[in-house]
């Protein structure tokens, strides 16, 4: 780390790195295979990390937002492919639970989630309401003591996978974002279909699905929190949520830095070590700058969220700065491995693959642009 971190926050990190190096092991096997090693469940079970933001009543494990950053930073070390259930039991979606939940709904599906026996994922994305959210068209009609859902939901990471879903659907159309909802759906429910996957280029495997909601009946008491305040709930999430985009960025930007650090001293060309070469010394002296940089953006802002102030630029900035900065330090890592490092089943070539989602989902860079901008001039 590039400061000293509480005593706690340390200890949590430290074992979770010797975590992730006895799991990194594996990464060989699973790119022969295309099958995540039961062993990396079992171990992210073993040491709570979906608890990390469900507190402690209901079999969660709850730690400070520089500890959860610390964790996460080492986490995302692995393969994607490795935690993606964690980064959901992370993410808004459970947040809302927590947040907004009625207790019976706390006491069904927290522990369950917490225990990693059970995994959520949230719904918001639609074909033609992406970063502006507010333009949803899936509705939820209230129907006695149920609401029915109608719509269509892509891009949803994880749904053929979760046993619940926390969805964002319009209450009151003519309400425009003021009238969007959020309900938690138990992935049973009859007219709640995946009604396809979306193979990409890296990152999700088949795990990012198209879903739709037909006459899909939801009990009353599955409202989130208020009726109209489901996407300010979520946005609420989100903040965070771009916090822990920041961490998996840069945990790969770490890797990859440290295998382009080992190349360049094992690799000879030209009768020397390529590291000695001086136009690789500057390649990866940028790498670092921009590493540790974006570092420090991210604990600021951080820092300020634990603080109680408003994180909504400083979490934009995080978004921007760590996930362009992990891209440009990918790019190097592969240019420095030449050939080999543009051939499947290297790390810098995993690296250079999966990082590239993270300047579109969560709110792509230039919506993080628009929206730092707004908030200074205002």
């Amino acid at each position: 780390m590039d400061f000293d971190l509480p005593p706690e926050a340390e200890e949590m990190r430290v074992a979770t790195r010797d975590a992730v190096d006895a799991l990194l092991k594996l990464e060989t096997r699973y790119q022969e295979t295309g099958e995540v090693p039961e062993q990396v469940e079992a171990t992210l079970r073993e040491m709570g990390f979906y608890g990390m933001s469900i507190p402690e009543a209901y079999g969660g494990m709850p730690v400070d937002h520089l500890t959860s950053v610390a964790v996460q930073l080492e986490l995302a070390r692995l393969p994607p492919q490795f935690w993606p259930f964690v980064r959901s039991a992370l993410g808004p979606g459970v947040h809302i639970i927590v947040d907004h939940g009625s207790e019976a709904i706390k006491k069904k599906w927290l522990p369950e989630i917490a225990s990693g026996r059970s995994r959520n994922c949230i719904a918001i994305t639609e074909p033609h309401a992406g970063s502006d959210a507010a333009k949803m068209t899936t509705t939820a009609r209230r129907d006695g003591d149920h609401y029915v859902l109608d719509g269509v939901k892509t891009f949803i990471s994880n749904a053929n996978h979760a046993h619940s879903i926390t969805v964002l659907a319009s209450t009151d159309r003519s309400a425009g974002k003021k009238g969007i909802s959020a309900f938690l759906l138990d992935t049973t429910t009859p007219g709640f279909k995946v009604t396809r996957t979306m193979p990409t280029m890296g990152w999700m495997d088949d795990s990012l699905c198209e879903i739709s909601f037909t006459d899909c009946r939801v009990p009353v008491e599955n409202l989130l929190g208020e009726e109209g305040r489901g996407l300010s709930y979520a946005m609420s999430g989100l903040n965070e949520g771009r916090l822990n985009v920041g961490c998996q960025a840069l945990g790969p930007a770490q890797i990859a830095l440290d295998e382009t650090i080992e190349h360049a001293k094992t690799r000879v060309t030209f009768g020397q070590a390529l590291g000695e070469h001086q136009a690789i010394q500057h390649m990866i002296a940028d790498m670092a700058m921009d590493l540790h940089a974006a570092r420090m953006v991210l604990f600021e802002a951080v820092w300020r969220a634990a603080r109680g102030e408003d994180a909504r630029m400083k979490a934009s900035m995080v978004k921007v700065i760590c996930t362009e900065a992990a891209c440009r330090i990918a790019d190097k890592a592969l240019q420095i491995f030449g050939g080999s490092g543009y051939c499947r089943g290297t790390i810098v070539e995993r690296v250079y693959r999966d990082l590239r989602v993270l300047r579109i989902y969560e709110g792509a860079s230039e919506i993080h642009r628009n929206m730092i901008a707004r908030q200074l001039l205002a």
